[in-house]
């Protein structure tokens, strides 16, 4: 049954919120409260590590999200990539995804870059209030650009040095846009630096959040103009040409790169 999920309007404490679901993660570890449970079917625990805050509302009952010092007896930690690519759906993706990016936030944002105070909860906006010098800080999002280059039924794909998989999955070529870059011109500088290609006629497809820990992916499709492959070593292990007939084992279809990929597939043929 699909989840439903609306932000809170501000960032606001969750403690004595009334919230009904509860979010937890020790460390960088989301908990279960039972192995087959939601991430949101916690019981709500006393004195947890750090700020907890009102998330939203998961189907339609109001969420908070916190840390803890410890993991409870009896409930299990489950690294974000193994549950955000493996046993959670879409919808349940959207949660956590959320859930961890503003949780992260909260841990590494604690004063004001301008006047140095502490800063607070803020009842009217989704960010951080000083109350030094009035300054709000909102959440980092840090956009990035992620591509499948094409060359009519051939696709360049590669393998990342930071590869998380156990399997020797290929994936599209992605980066962050520098400041004052386009996406756009984030594309073809980023194909060019990683792997010697000159690409144009670059199409917008999709986007996703990424939590890793505060990513926005922008994914694109580019067409291959020029240029032998010649790879940046420092980035990547390995990239090569692949038939769309006959691709290796690739990101799955929960990530945005498996829904890149797929979808250039669907249009070639």
């Amino acid at each position: 049954m699909a989840v439903s999920f609306s932000y809170h309007p501000a960032l606001v404490s969750g403690l004595e919120s009334g919230a009904r679901r509860h979010i937890y993660f020790h460390e960088d570890k989301l908990l279960l409260p039972a192995p087959d449970a939601q991430p949101w079917d916690a019981e709500e625990v006393d004195n947890p590590e750090g700020p907890v805050f009102l998330l939203g509302e998961v189907d339609g009952v109001s969420c908070s999200v916190g840390s803890l010092k410890e993991t409870p007896a009896g409930w299990t930690e489950v690294g974000l990539r193994d549950y955000l690519l493996g046993c959670a759906d879409i919808e349940d993706f959207r949660v956590i995804n959320a859930a961890s990016q503003l949780l992260y936030w909260l841990r590494t944002q604690n004063f004001c870059s301008r006047c140095g105070e502490r800063l607070s909860f803020n009842e009217k906006d989704r960010g951080l209030r000083c109350h030094g010098c009035g300054y709000i800080s909102y959440p980092k999002v840090s956009p990035c650009v992620i591509v499948v280059v094409h060359r009519g039924d051939e696709i360049l794909l590669a393998r990342s040095h930071r590869s998380f998989s156990k399997l020797p999955t290929f994936s599209c070529l992605a980066g962050f846009i520098e400041a004052g870059e386009s996406a756009e011109e984030a594309v073809v500088r980023e194909v060019m630096e990683e792997s010697g290609v000159l690409v144009s006629d670059i199409e917008y497809v999709t986007s996703q959040a990424w939590p890793f820990p505060h990513q926005l992916m922008l994914g694109y499709h580019a067409r291959y103009v020029s240029g032998d492959l010649n790879i940046d070593t420092t980035e990547l292990k390995e990239a090569a040409w692949f038939k769309v007939d006959q691709l290796p084992a690739v990101s799955p279809m929960k990530t945005i790169a498996g829904r890149l990929i797929d979808a250039y597939v669907a249009k070639f043929r």
